[in-house]
């Protein structure tokens, strides 16, 4: 089975920083898994490395992953668009109702029809789609944390 992998942010910062999340993401390339994220996901990690110490390790350690693994790069659409709209008007979970960064990336993974969904975020990993998306045709990526992918894929 070879289906795309949406990386959220965070594994952006956790496989650069921590050499054994790197090799799950390896594993998953070795065995032909696509890897993905979107623009906004490209805007938020160069926006939060922007004032950190580390932030030329962080370039270096994102551009290694980008040269190592190709990772499709998504971009907006029509469809994501939708998504993304109706992720936020009809989003029923307390735990996301601020989370607008959060919940366009999971609008992107969504519209692009990406079947899994990589993150660290705990809320996210236990995040439900809204009914009225079900109802238009969009489904639920399966919410994954590493531990889970090193079970499941590897």
């Amino acid at each position: 089975m070879n289906s795309t992998v949406f990386l959220d942010t965070c594994i952006l910062f956790s496989t650069i920083e921590k050499s054994q999340d790197r090799q799950i993401l390896q594993h998953l390339h070795n065995l032909n898994y696509p890897l993905s994220l979107s623009l906004p996901v490209l805007g938020e990690f160069t926006s939060e490395i922007n004032f950190l110490t580390n932030r030329e390790k962080l370039m270096r350690g994102f551009f290694e992953i980008v040269d190592t693994f190709d990772p499709i790069v998504m971009v907006p659409n029509s469809r994501v668009s939708y998504a993304c709209y109706l992720l936020c008007k009809f989003n029923e979970d307390a735990r996301m109702k601020s989370q607008y960064t959060d919940l366009v990336h999971l609008g992107y993974s969504i519209a692009y029809e990406v079947p899994v969904f990589l993150t660290t975020d705990k809320h996210l990993t236990h995040y439900r789609i809204p009914q009225k998306m079900i109802e238009k045709g969009y489904k639920q990526p399966r919410m994954m944390d590493l531990s889970a992918v090193k079970r499941e894929f590897l």
